[in-house]
């Protein structure tokens, strides 16, 4: 058979190929066939039920148009630029009604990588992009994996973030191709590798220019054909091979593994759990003995309360990205950024990231100093890690320019402003801006708690002011509270959604109200605490409780991390909107009044030393004691019905419209634990019935606040926060 007929028009073919959904096989006059795959629907590949069907309908061409001479090899390669496989539709998961169709679904796609793995001729992953979870275990069924060299290229299997594990054969594959303990690493953690970094660890063969990738694939092909003896292979490192032949090492390995865990985690995810489980059971086993494992591994997880949270935040965080940009959002491409603190330097930093020019102002040049040699720190761990070369740095840093005036700003498309939390600045700041700039500049304010509405105020284009409230530190939290006033313009409005979304960031959109939404939540959490400190609860025993909880961090802990003049203004701001509901913070004034403004000063609720948290402050009395006067339950339930109490509240004033932007707001603003799915839904777990019954009673022994209206009607009426 001629390759150039091998895959002849037929009823859904063309001259170019024959297409099966969203593949299509190529054959080259070389004798090597692509199947690419480029799902038209969508912006990424995902390999959904429909896809899945349609690439055994490609694996069946193949088989019955093969000859002895054809294909000689087979690439997979994707037809989106940037972009290889993104893995499975995590939608179709919520619509799998028992862990047995789980299995069979699981079982259906394993046995059709596994016939890929056995075909008899050599066939490649080209991954020119984003290479995930299912599309990963693909390539890893495949013989070969090239990768090209650009920052597109990501690869793992991050299915733990989803509360599951890799079950199409991810599980099996990864351990036997780059070692035992770097694959139960990577599954655990759920990390990914780029291009160099999955060479180095053997996990792809090469990796080729970005140019004319697939070309390169193909040509790279074509010399794997002409020497037999093929691509000469990283071995996993000699601890690596010891630790996999050698049972008492494994088992180790194992052990440190579920200890890391554990310690990480307080036990809370049973998914990478079962991921050290399956990996210890499956290695030295048959290929299919080791698939149903893992199979039914994914089945049981699928179902368990912590995926369905943590699948259900995956879907609120992609939702909130992906809400296609508005025609009104105007393209940044000169922006300012008014104060060069710790926040402003970074928000800088990562506007240069994006390939926007900066003008980075401050009205002293130490804190531009610091600025620049913090985000040359940050630019040179991205090189360090090759996801940017030499020249790329120079080019960003270049982009950042410092300033000490005011001038210089024409030409912005939007000013960020991060100076002191004191409207009186901010408004004479914006007062003065207004007469340099354009107007169509965008202002937006970083300001945590004051109201944007009043920064507008005065100016003859009161429209052009947003909140863009980012949280520290900018560089690793996710979310940006986007602050609308009655007056804010749309096409500001959607040019600060634009620009959230194109720095990495999730926006949620507030209403203009003190506090906005996390940190009105936040604050009576935070009050509740320091509470029980004044009261000779141990400070320790009250931050143990909440981590216990699965808080990254107590809330003293989290007060001193935030620094306790900050919250001592949020909280006074949140106490003369809301009176008797924000009890008195006499604790933190008095705290801060002494200079004890947590960890930047060296003392808060705890003593700091080289940045690292020690001994309780003596000044604090009784509080400084180890053990707990109060039950672990009661201390926790207080604090978290408190925010739950808030954030009903919230709702009824319409600072955000749907309980899902409470939850998903809380989590990447706060911490608040994932797996127990956002601070709504665990108030529906526990029962609305069980938080007003709980509150009643608190006021009834005297706190200053009770259940809210809302909660009281819900309660009466059956009523849950997410159906």
């Amino acid at each position: 058979m001629n390759a150039s007929t091998l895959f002849a028009p037929e009823s859904a073919g063309s001259a170019a190929g024959e297409t099966f959904g969203p593949f299509r096989l190529e054959a080259r006059a070389s004798g090597i066939a692509l199947l690419w795959f480029d799902d038209s629907a969508r912006k990424v590949n995902l390999l959904d039920a429909n896809a899945l069907a349609s690439l055994r309908n490609a694996y069946d061409a193949l088989l019955k148009r093969a000859s002895s001479s054809f294909p000689r090899a087979l690439i997979v390669a994707s037809g989106k630029e940037g972009r290889f496989i993104a893995g499975a539709d995590v939608a179709e998961f919520d619509r799998l009604a028992s862990a047995a169709e789980t299995e069979a679904k699981a079982k259906d796609a394993q046995l059709l990588f596994e016939d890929f793995a056995r075909l008899p001729y050599p066939t490649v992953a080209a991954i020119g992009g984003a290479c995930l979870g299912g599309g990963t275990e693909w390539a890893l069924a495949l013989r070969y994996r090239v990768a090209a060299d650009s920052r597109e290229v990501s690869i793992g299997l991050p299915e733990v973030r989803l509360g599951i594990l890799p079950g199409f054969g991810g599980t099996v594959r990864l351990p036997r191709l780059i070692g035992f303990v770097p694959a139960l690493s990577m599954m655990v953690s759920g990390r990914t590798l780029d291009s160099r970094r999955a060479r180095a660890a053997g996990l792809v063969d090469d990796v080729l220019p970005a140019p004319r990738f697939v070309e390169r694939a193909v040509e790279w092909t074509e010399a794997l054909l002409a020497n037999p003896r093929g691509p000469r292979r990283r071995a996993p490192a000699l601890l690596h091979r010891v630790l996999q032949s050698v049972p008492p090492f494994r088992a180790y390995a194992l052990g440190q593994a579920r200890t890391q865990v554990i310690a990480e985690t307080g036990g809370h995810y049973p998914a990478p759990l079962e991921i050290i489980r399956v990996a210890g059971a499956n290695w030295g086993r048959p290929t299919m003995d080791a698939l149903k494992i893992e199979r039914k591994a994914v089945a049981k997880l699928l179902f368990t309360p912590e995926s369905a949270h943590l699948r259900r935040l995956f879907t609120l965080t992609e939702r909130a990205k992906r809400v296609p940009p508005a025609e009104r959002a105007r393209p940044v491409v000169s922006a300012g950024v008014l104060g060069a603190g710790t926040m402003g330097g970074e928000i800088a930093y990562l506007m240069s990231m994006r390939g926007m020019r900066v003008r980075l102002r401050d009205i002293k040049p130490e804190p531009l100093l610091h600025s620049l040699a913090h985000a040359r720190s940050l630019f040179d761990r991205e090189a360090s890690r090759r996801r940017m070369t030499r020249a790329e740095v120079e080019r960003a840093m270049a982009r950042i320019e410092p300033a000490l005036a005011l001038e210089g700003f024409q030409r912005s498309d939007l000013i960020v402003e991060a100076v002191v939390e004191d409207l009186g600045v901010k408004q004479a700041i914006f007062r003065e801006l207004e007469g340099r700039v354009g107007d169509d500049c965008v202002f937006a304010t970083n300001t945590s708690s004051l109201s944007v509405g009043a920064m507008a105020k005065g100016l003859r284009r009161p429209g052009r002011v947003v909140g863009m409230h980012f949280f520290n530190p900018v560089t690793r939290m996710p979310l940006v509270e986007v602050i609308r006033t009655d007056v804010t313009g749309g096409a500001a409005l959607d040019t600060v959604l634009a620009l959230t979304r194109r720095l990495g960031k999730t926006p949620v959109l507030v209403r203009d109200a003190p506090g906005f939404l996390v940190n009105r939540i936040l604050m009576p959490y935070l009050v509740e605490a320091v509470g029980f400190v004044e009261r000779g609860e141990s400070v320790r025993a009250i931050d143990r409780a909440l981590r216990e909880f699965g808080m990254p961090l107590g809330p003293l802990e989290l007060l001193d991390e935030i620094g306790l003049d900050v919250a001592r203004k949020v909280a006074h701001v949140l106490g003369d909107a809301f009176g008797a509901r924000m009890p008195s913070v006499a604790l933190i004034d008095r705290l801060a009044g002494e200079g004890a403004l947590g960890k930047k000063s060296g003392l808060g609720f705890y003593r700091y030393e080289r940045g690292k948290r020690g001994s309780v402050n003596p000044s604090l009395g009784a509080a400084t004691g180890e053990r707990a006067t109060t039950g672990v339950a009661e201390i926790t339930d207080r604090m978290v019905d408190a925010m739950i109490n808030e954030a009903a509240l919230a709702l009824d004033d319409r600072v955000v419209e749907d309980p899902n932007d409470v939850d998903l707001a809380m989590i990447l603003g706060t911490g608040f634990p994932p797996f127990r799915g956002g601070l709504l839904r665990h108030a529906d777990v526990v029962g609305i019935g069980t938080v007003v019954e709980r509150l009643a009673r608190r006021q009834q022994s005297g706190a200053p606040y009770g259940p809210c209206g809302r909660l009281q009607r819900m309660a009466l009426g059956g009523e849950r926060f997410h159906r």
